[in-house]
């Protein structure tokens, strides 16, 4: 199975603020939905709550400490290695990690692939995705994103797979 996480940040490295994203960028989300549609999605419990309505027509694992979390529709888990075992358990093909930053930091290394769309722009907030240690990734894609009537912010669609 592969594990990949999926992100998009500021160029600061911002992913968030107060449990929301700094940005409305309609293209972005439509990457991300598309990209992990009939994939597991394993998340933190305030990633979830956050996006809970977004994420309803995906298979979402929520890792929490909170013993009897109610979830709706996601599977719950209580440790990041608990969920990619059931998404492995399950049979899934790519399982994909969104966040948040604590997740983030955990899975970074034991990640095969990173979906990554850098928006040109620094962004205030109070989480970060974690640094990319260039010796360990080599991009194999990149799309860009211009500014519209709709995207105040220009962006990148890159995509990294793990050096061997």
């Amino acid at each position: 199975m592969i594990i990949s996480l999926i992100a998009a940040m500021g160029t600061n490295r911002v992913i968030g603020k107060g449990f929301k994203m700094p940005w409305h960028l309609p293209d972005e989300l439509g990457y991300f939905m598309e990209t992990t549609r009939n994939h597991s999605v394993l998340m933190g419990r305030k990633t979830f709550e956050a996006y809970r309505k977004v994420m309803s027509g995906h298979k979402v694992i929520v890792v929490t400490s909170q013993k009897n979390y109610n979830a709706d529709y996601a599977d719950v888990v209580h440790s990041v290695h608990e969920g990619i075992e059931k998404a492995r358990l399950a049979g899934e093909q790519e399982l994909f990690i969104s966040g948040g930053g604590e997740i983030f930091k955990e899975t970074i290394d034991i990640a095969d692939k990173i979906y990554l769309t850098i928006i040109d722009h620094d962004f205030e907030g109070d989480v970060f995705f974690p640094e990319l240690k260039e010796d360990q990734w080599r991009l194999i894609s990149k799309v860009h994103h211009g500014t519209d009537e709709r995207h105040a912010y220009k962006f990148d669609f890159l995509v990294y797979l793990k050096t061997d």
